[in-house]
């Protein structure tokens, strides 16, 4: 779902987690290698039931991969689920095949990810998405994620500083920790020191 020109909401969770890897994407025009991860991720995908969140908040209605469009940005994306409660609040949910932080809170590439689909579904439903959900299928947990104004506000900043990252062909210094590079379907292209 990429658009010549714009961005995929996963390009701002990989810029999240490493800017690298959307300069690969977008100004060498590199495939990912995909991880055995991604693969396993993907297939259990279809077998996660949000039966706790929709518990939890009363859902009326779930709906599964809805595309959304940002009218204000060059941004596309398709959320895993969004669920709408009995009072008409959107709450966005992501599926990762991976465990939240060690203090069991999202990761910031994953709460970037959720922000952006706020973004979106604030402009598209004509409402203001107050919370998400990130759903860690390895450690069978739901996480739910406040999003805040600046949380959206920092997906512009993002989508802006991608554009021009693009635009310049600026290759960016390595920030994340050699840990992430074990995972990542990039590392053949960037052999960190």
């Amino acid at each position: 779902m990429r658009e010549r020109g714009g961005l995929t909401v996963v390009d701002l969770k990989h810029y999240a987690y490493c800017p690298r890897i959307v300069y690969f994407t977008h100004v060498l025009h590199l495939q990912e290698k995909e991880t055995e991860a991604m693969s396993y991720g993907r297939e259990l995908q279809e077998e996660v039931l949000l039966t706790p969140l929709i518990r939890l908040v009363k859902a009326r209605r779930v709906e599964k991969d809805v595309e959304l469009r940002s009218r204000t940005l060059p941004l596309i994306g398709k959320l895993d689920y969004l669920v709408t409660t009995k009072l008409g609040e959107l709450i966005p949910v992501e599926v990762k095949w991976a465990e939240p932080t060690p203090k069991g809170k999202a990761k910031p590439d994953h709460r970037a990810q959720l922000a952006a689909y706020a973004l979106m579904l604030d402009e598209n439903r004509d409402t203001s998405v107050k919370r998400g959900g990130i759903y860690y299928r390895r450690a069978s947990r739901l996480v739910i994620v406040p999003i805040q104004i600046e949380d959206k506000e920092n997906v512009r900043r993002i989508v802006k500083t991608i554009m021009e990252m693009i635009e310049e062909e600026d290759y960016q210094p390595l920030r994340q920790k050699q840990k992430q590079c074990l995972n990542c379907g990039f590392s053949i292209f960037c052999r960190p020191v």
